[in-house]
């Protein structure tokens, strides 16, 4: 069980700043969870529980999660029912929804608590083209982002779009529905007017993730033009983060085997991200990629800016763990890579501080799909719902032997967020107290000259801060 404490007041966070990219902890936000019921139809004949399954589970659905959400912190008519799920004490099963005002704040104010500086929001390239009959997806991005919007104003937070261009073709496709789409959140949404708005050195950060990925149809020339539209359309410029394959450097693996790509990226991006979920399932395979993969980026980078004085950011990726037998239907391994109560996410993070890292990429801040997520989920097995079919089996963050409050890895982001800032050491010890102590030393403090941003904090009454076991 959890007990929620006093609601801080808007003084007591510090709030993120948003004039640099440096010394952030980012999270991606996916923002893509709906619930029958919690709106205007996603689609045409659609029933509502979008990524949360494929349909309802009663009509021979497929759940696509294989930890559930701690929902014990939502309230009212923030909690749907999902059908066909019950607890174990006959008590109806609940899910949140990406749409709802309330849970979105709440999701950035649990950053807020935490020390998270913000997040990349996904913006699906596939999902935000005009389709004539056929608009709810383009429709939810946009209300999602307006959501994302005010939460990081409200709650001093930043953000910057995220454009996922991975499963987009063909490539020609890709740029026209990217161009458009922007030229829209510009014009239209005025994204940039937001004073949360992420930027460095004075430009708008935005990031385009999937680029030459191995079964992608991209060219480097596709790179290229896409990095000169975002920079020409871009009002005073544009600073660009490019998600990228794994092996980039080398490009076999997940990348296409096309070595042009290397000097396209690296002349047309600021800064680079390579993907590593998957790359690597437990601590041993961590120490691995941090010596054969990431090391070697790092040096790579730095001869490449003593040869062209262009220098590119590395912003490594990094992951709690991941899981997805339910939503790949047994393909995957339940538990694939374990958790190990925060020793897996806390082995990354020291690796890439001891590189030199300023800033991290988090995947994901709600990414219940895969089991990537920061967000609270159930602590122990005696707490999850059970499917009244019998199909599908949920892990708790005990599977690994750890009993954990189901805030626990937003209190790993939020120590990775200070010690990026110099405030906590990042060695190979867990801090295994100092977390447990978290509650007791944040929210930080807001002292005299210390904070940066521009985002207020929200003065809504009785949002949740985040939980805490009792």
């Amino acid at each position: 069980m959890v007990s929620n404490p006093a609601r801080s007041t808007e003084s007591d966070i510090v709030k993120a700043d948003p004039t640099t990219i440096l010394g952030k902890f980012l999270v991606g936000y996916q923002g893509w969870f709906t619930c029958h019921g919690d709106g205007e139809p996603v689609g045409p004949g659609h029933h509502g529980w979008q990524h949360w399954c494929t349909y309802p589970i009663a009509d021979g659905g497929n759940i696509n999660t294989d930890y559930w959400p701690d929902m014990s912190m939502y309230e009212g008519d923030e909690l749907f029912p999902a059908p066909g799920f019950k607890h174990l004490n006959g008590e109806q099963a609940y899910l949140f929804s990406s749409r709802h005002p309330r849970t979105v704040q709440k999701h950035f104010r649990w950053m807020a608590e935490n020390g998270v500086d913000g997040a990349f929001l996904q913006r699906f390239v596939g999902a935000v083209e005009e389709k004539p009959g056929d608009m709810g997806g383009l429709n939810i991005r946009d209300e999602v982002g307006k959501l994302v919007e005010q939460a990081c104003e409200k709650e001093g937070r930043v953000y910057a779009i995220m454009y996922d261009a991975a499963k987009c073709k063909p490539k020609e496709r890709l740029q026209e529905i990217l161009e458009k789409d922007w030229k829209k959140l510009v014009n239209d949404k005025r994204i940039l007017d937001s004073p949360n708005y992420l930027r460095h050195e004075g430009k708008p950060v935005i990031a385009v993730w999937g680029l030459s990925w191995a079964d992608s149809d991209h060219t480097p020339e596709t790179v290229r033009s896409i990095a000169k539209f975002l920079r020409d359309n871009t009002p005073g410029g544009a600073y660009l983060y490019a998600g990228i394959p794994n092996f980039w450097r080398t490009a076999e693996g997940d990348s296409l085997p096309n070595k042009d790509f290397l000097p396209a990226i690296l002349e047309s991006f600021d800064a680079i991200s390579p993907w590593t979920v998957g790359a690597y399932p437990d601590e041993p395979g961590v120490d691995f990629h941090a010596q054969w993969r990431w090391g070697p980026d790092v040096d790579f980078l730095k001869k490449w800016e003593q040869d062209t004085g262009r220098h590119v950011e590395y912003i490594p990726t990094i992951h709690p763990g991941g899981t997805a037998t339910n939503m790949s239907q047994g393909q995957w391994p339940m538990n694939g890579a374990p958790r190990c109560g925060g020793r897996f996410l806390w082995r990354q993070m020291y690796h890439t501080k001891r590189l030199g890292a300023r800033t991290v990429y988090a995947a994901m801040w709600d990414e219940y799909d895969e089991g990537t997520q920061f967000l609270p989920a159930f602590v122990q097995q005696h707490q999850l719902p059970v499917d009244q079919t019998g199909r599908f089996k949920f892990i708790a963050y005990d599977v690994d032997g750890h009993v954990l409050p189901s805030d626990w890895y937003m209190r790993i982001a939020g120590y990775g967020a200070e010690a990026l800032k110099g405030r906590y050491p990042l060695d190979e010890q867990f801090p295994e107290k100092v977390l447990q102590d978290w509650r007791h030393s944040h929210p930080r403090r807001e002292q005299q000259g210390e904070a940066s941003g521009s985002g207020s904090g929200s003065g809504e009454q009785g949002l949740a801060p985040a939980p805490v076991l009792a």
